[in-house]
């Protein structure tokens, strides 16, 4: 864009000069008083777009806006048959095996998913009655939660605890390290925390070192965490907390890339039992690239239902080690065990039959396991 200055003795002078020289269609972009007169600073519009690509723009835009509403549309149709499918299925379902549907409304409620529900009525044998059957599938639910079945921080070893903020990582790493300085002593004991982020961390863990009277490192920009764990060589016990952070944040990628590259760290998930499966599963997404080997399940005196976790637990197969129920340390953890977690998932079931079932959400789960109803969806819109 080309810039001219015009000087005259008055505005109209000035505008006479902008005009002869740059035409009728002139852009005046400043004007300021001078000695003398005023200054003028214009240049040549632009040229006027060409008409048919100003009208083929809108005609995309106006195709493009069409084409979009159609395709919301043909998702609601698709939406409201698949949810009308979705009835029909479990109608039938209901109908033709009502002790198994009534099942199925047992585990909903304890918030296990459809995939789970739909795997352990497959695995029922017969059943003469409905509390029969009900045994049978809670038989098969604790043989189907993968656990490690063994204590293995009493053993030794280099263990991290991931998981989102909140998880309770640091408690949990105070209750498994005061439990190993109460039967063995603290002296081959080390707590680390990768979490750089937050000072607050660093002053929790100090604090429980000097509790406990065990050492304690900081991973930062002049300790790696390779170097911290050499130093610690020696010591039979390694606890290491890090940081509950956003998946993409650079922090906890780099977590996650030094820790991939210690194989010799046990690294577990802890795992909320408070948490919707939504945030479970997206903590399980963003730390399972450094290779998780077990889970700990913790807040279970706070939870309304445990399903969302074992649910999480049986898809991916992932043991659980330990379970937390509590603030007290070290008391409020134990191993866990099948038929443990269960119990304590049928009885949190029992306190939610209370509530209305949502049918919508029993409907909607049944007819996501249900052969074809997707693709009959689909193919009716074709």
């Amino acid at each position: 864009m080309q810039l001219k200055k015009f000087v005259a003795k008055d505005m109209r002078s000035a505008l006479t000069q902008v005009r002869d020289a740059l035409g009728e269609d002139a852009a005046i972009l400043s004007t300021r008083s001078v000695t003398g007169g005023v200054e003028v600073v214009a240049t040549q519009s632009p040229p006027a777009p060409d008409k048919a690509a100003a009208q083929a723009a809108v005609d995309d835009s106006v195709s493009k806006a069409e084409f979009g509403a159609m395709r919301s549309e043909l998702n609601s149709i698709r939406s409201l048959l698949q949810q009308r499918l979705n009835g029909l299925a479990w109608d039938q379902f209901a109908r033709q095996t009502p002790a198994q549907a009534a099942i199925w409304e047992r585990l909903s409620t304890m918030g296990l998913p459809g995939s789970v529900n739909r795997r352990l009525l497959d695995q029922a044998g017969q059943a003469r009655t409905l509390e029969q059957l009900w045994r049978q599938v809670l038989a098969t639910l604790s043989k189907i939660i993968p656990v490690a079945g063994e204590d293995l921080v009493e053993q030794g070893g280099i263990f991290a605890l991931l998981g989102p903020t909140g998880a309770g990582k640091t408690t949990t790493i105070a209750k498994l390290a005061t439990r190993y300085v109460l039967r063995h002593g603290a002296e081959e004991v080390a707590l680390v925390t990768t979490d750089s982020f937050r000072l607050a961390a660093h002053e929790q863990l100090r604090t429980l070192g000097r509790i406990l009277g065990v050492s304690v490192r900081i991973v930062d920009n002049q300790h790696s965490l390779a170097e911290t764990l050499e130093s610690l060589s020696h010591k039979k016990l390694v606890l290491i907390d890090t940081a509950g952070l956003p998946s993409r944040h650079p922090e906890q990628m780099r977590q996650l890339t030094e820790l991939q590259a210690q194989p010799q760290v046990h690294k577990w998930l802890v795992l909320p039992s408070t948490t919707q499966a939504q945030v479970l599963n997206a903590a399980w997404k963003s730390c399972s690239t450094a290779a998780i080997s077990g889970c700990i399940l913790t807040h279970l005196d706070e939870a309304c239902v445990m399903g969302e976790a074992l649910g999480l637990c049986i898809e991916r197969q992932l043991p659980v080690v330990y379970e937390t129920f509590g603030q007290s340390i070290p008391d409020d953890l134990s191993l866990a065990t099948g038929q443990a977690l269960v119990k304590r998932a049928v009885a949190l079931g029992r306190a939610q039959a209370a509530i209305p079932v949502d049918r919508n959400r029993v409907v909607n789960e049944y007819g996501s396991q249900a052969a074809g109803n997707t693709a009959l969806a689909n193919r009716a819109l074709m």
